[in-house]
């Protein structure tokens, strides 16, 4: 058993998923490749979360510009723990995945196939015979928060593998037959079983650098984890077991963390030749979305951060705010952030600011704080910033005298 300081695992785990690391990601595939998935998001309070997820880790970012990889094929959109954008080579593990849907009738996806068959049958014939398509060309009975009905079979056939996003127009999704959108090059053959479980450990534990079993039935969705070991956590446990007597993993104790963690056994001379360092980099807003905030419980974990999106939830009955952005400064999360952008106003409105630490109290943590709120006005491309409530109070006045200053 390894054991390290919670500091150490917080810097390695930050080092792994690009966010705080000497080596930063060059492109966007680099970042894709790096954690995996990137979240789609269609919150756009301030820029969505799948712009803000490869920004943080790629300065030179613009908003918008995943779309490209998505259109030239380099990456593909389909469900992982929710509707991400996964590098195309990762595409014989959710093929794995289309196999198992489209042979069960469980789950609603499947039984929407079953009733509506004749339905998914046309949108599948009109999609062969006209190529490209989107839910705006078919004129269907609206279904509400779903759509049409030829939506929902779209979705249905996306679900089970028959077609693929070929590119997003405005946000908008276009779907041609999987076999004229797959690159020839990729393989489309289901991954084995065997393959499939070794795959979910290290993406998993090779994406976030420090994980446990509730990580492997999480990071890329409950589907393989219930598919594998029916999501029990000692079956989990044993074949993690294995893999250490194996030499393939190494079981990490954290201090002031209950749970053990597994690193990958390559992955150990970089875990421990991680020293804490102090911050020097301005914050990060991060997106609620994540790789390290999606999953609710690692944050909680590792930074004892209770991280909670509240927009859902009654404006009455919120804490913080509407769309909250967790505030990363160095190593730590030290607080959270309300903000909305207002482009035709050339402005960022944060709304209300909750800091739990007293980073700010020093020159340097509030010029990082500062310089934080900078970078994120232009990535956004505007040049005004408003303050709203802060908290702790007496924080406020600080805070806006330096912005203007």
């Amino acid at each position: 058993m390894i054991e390290v300081s919670s500091d150490t695992a917080r810097r390695f785990i930050l080092d792994v998923q690009g966010l705080r690391t000497e080596k930063p990601s060059k492109s966007v595939m680099n970042v894709a490749k790096r954690i995996h998935s990137v979240q789609i998001d269609t919150m756009s309070v301030v820029s969505r979360s799948h712009n803000l997820i490869v920004y943080n880790r790629f300065p030179k970012y613009k908003e918008g510009e995943i779309w490209k990889y998505l259109e030239s094929g380099k990456l593909f959109e389909y469900w992982s723990h929710a509707l991400c954008l996964i590098p195309i080579e990762n595409y014989p593990f959710y093929a794995k995945k289309m196999e198992h849907v489209r042979s069960t009738t469980k789950g609603y996806y499947q039984r929407f196939g079953v009733k509506m068959k004749d339905t998914v049958k046309k949108v599948y014939e009109y999609i062969k015979k006209n190529g490209v398509t989107s839910s705006s060309d078919f004129k269907g009975k609206s279904l509400g928060w779903g759509g049409s009905l030829e939506s929902r079979s779209m979705q249905y056939l996306h679900y089970t593998g028959q077609i693929m996003i070929a590119f997003r127009k405005n946000f908008q999704k276009f779907y041609d037959l999987t076999e004229r959108v797959l690159p020839t090059n990729i393989d489309s053959s289901p991954m084995n079983d065997l393959d499939l479980a070794r795959f979910v450990v290290e993406t998993t534990l090779g994406s976030l650098g420090l994980g446990n079993q509730q990580d492997i039935r999480t990071y890329l969705g409950r589907w393989p984890a219930q598919f594998l070991w029916k999501g029990r956590r000692p079956t989990i446990d044993r074949y993690m077991e294995e893999l250490v007597s194996e030499g393939k993993l190494e079981r990490v104790a954290i201090d002031s963390v209950k749970d053990h963690y597994y690193t990958l056994s390559k992955n150990v001379k970089h875990l421990m030749k991680t020293e804490t360092a102090t911050p020097e980099e301005p914050v990060k807003l991060l997106t609620p979305f994540d790789n390290i905030m999606r999953e609710r419980h690692y944050p909680l974990n590792i930074w004892d951060f209770e991280y909670k999106l509240e927009s859902y939830v009654p404006a009455i009955d919120r804490k913080y705010g509407y769309h909250i952005l967790p505030i990363l400064d160095g190593t730590n999360l030290v607080g959270r952030l309300d903000a909305k952008v207002y482009r035709n106003e050339n402005r960022i409105e944060i709304i209300s600011i909750f800091l739990e630490d007293d980073f700010w109290k020093e020159e340097l943590g509030l010029e990082r704080l500062i310089q934080g709120f900078k970078v994120f006005n232009q990535f956004h491309q505007v040049d005004e910033i408003s303050i709203g409530k802060v908290s702790p109070e007496i924080a406020k006045n600080r805070i806006v005298r330096r912005l203007t200053d």
